[in-house]
């Protein structure tokens, strides 16, 4: 395969910095999808087009129409930037410090984009036709639960055997992460006014005490053995009252579990072990915004591709040889869209070469020698899978 690595390198980064400096807030995503579109289209895909709900895709047809599609997946929504005096530089100025492209977007997702689109154009631009077609698929909304990637999987027309999350994985494959269940836990009280809390019943008390009680306890929720033990996190904690002069009638606390061996049922019989009868599991107000999971004895899961599936051991070996090195084995702590997927019997990956603590983060970056790693990677595995 004769291929100019370097021009190819040179390009990805401008085109990263290029989607860095088009900012996509969730629900803004328009001016991004046509940008990737046009380069698509510069790029020569055989087929590019932006669907109803605003994702986009490029298609790359294979040799042999009979098999699967590879899908490269990403999203084009990034996270607001916050407070812009505490960046180094710019966050939508896509600027190259050292050996890193730093601004908001840089490693989710724009970095990994721009390695999933011009690995595509660099089998065109060597000549070479993929086994399989292969699909860019860039979905609206991850940020906000998903709704640009379960669109998608939803409306899918074509067979697919893989697809590839462009989630930052630091060039380690990544097969899968936990399910995310949430529930409020409400203490109830008696409001009173502030200057004499004797004759009421305050409700912070018995949640603040609850909040220690969850911390200690947490050890207790099992693990996977291989996407890592549950957690609880208390996230949003409400009052009825905005008066400062009045004692709560009530208080609760929004519970966020990461996991991928409890179930609801259980979740619930740990909660309600640590309250006893001093407090009700609200079960028809998600904490927001809502999230959908298994009800009764179901496992709570996000993904899982097991090591053992054909699949992974074939694009490990694959991805390997293309980076001159063992493709690492791995997990994501964070949720992906993958979850979308697996209602959808579809198998799924995650390799992308940003790292998952870049995430959301002030002076957000990416190693611009992991995308020139990952490029590598996957050529040959868009070549040959």
């Amino acid at each position: 395969m004769v291929l100019d690595w370097d021009a190819l390198l040179n390009d990805c980064i401008d085109f990263t910095q290029r989607l860095i400096q088009t900012p996509s807030m969730t629900y803004e995503e328009a001016p991004l999808a046509e940008l990737v579109a046009a380069e698509l289209q510069k790029l020569n895909f055989d087929q590019v087009w932006i669907d109803e709900i605003g994702n986009v895709n490029g298609r790359i047809r294979g040799t042999d129409p009979s098999l699967g599609a590879l899908v490269l997946n990403t999203h084009l929504d990034h996270v607001d930037p916050g407070e812009l005096s505490l960046w180094s530089v710019p966050p939508y100025s896509g600027t190259i410090v050292g050996d890193r492209i730093v601004g908001r977007g840089a490693c989710d997702i724009k970095g990994p984009l721009a390695v999933q689109v011009y690995s595509m154009a660099a089998l065109l631009r060597a000549g070479i036709r993929p086994r399989r077609d292969v699909v860019f698929n860039g979905v609206v909304e991850e940020e906000i639960g998903g709704t640009g990637a379960k669109y998608w999987a939803k409306n899918l027309d074509y067979p697919v055997d893989l697809v590839v999350l462009g989630e930052p994985s630091d060039n380690k494959i990544a097969l899968g992460h936990r399910g995310i269940a949430q529930m409020w836990v409400q203490f109830n009280g008696r409001s009173v006014h502030a200057s004499v809390p004797e004759n009421g019943i305050n409700p912070n008390y018995a949640l603040a005490q609850f909040i220690q009680d969850v911390q200690a306890a947490k050890g207790e929720l099992s693990a996977h053995e291989l996407l890592g033990a549950t957690s609880v996190t208390p996230t949003i904690i409400e009052v009825d009252t905005t008066s400062t002069n009045v004692t709560p009638a009530w208080a609760r606390v929004c519970l966020d579990f990461r996991t991928a061996s409890e179930s609801l049922n259980s979740l619930r019989e740990f909660v309600q072990r640590l309250v006893g009868d001093q407090a009700v599991l609200l079960e028809d107000a998600m904490c927001t915004p809502p999230i959908a999971f298994p009800e009764g004895h179901a496992t709570i899961h996000g993904f899982y591709t097991p090591p053992t599936d054909e699949k992974v051991q074939r694009a490990q070996a694959l991805i390997g040889a293309g980076m001159g090195r063992e493709a690492e084995l791995s997990r994501y702590q964070f949720a992906t869209d993958g979850r979308h997927f697996v209602p959808y019997n579809l198998t799924i990956i995650g390799y992308g070469p940003s790292l998952e603590s870049q995430a959301h983060v002030v002076d957000e970056y990416i190693s611009i020698p992991k995308m020139a790693e990952s490029l590598r990677g996957h050529v040959e595995l868009l070549k040959s899978y």
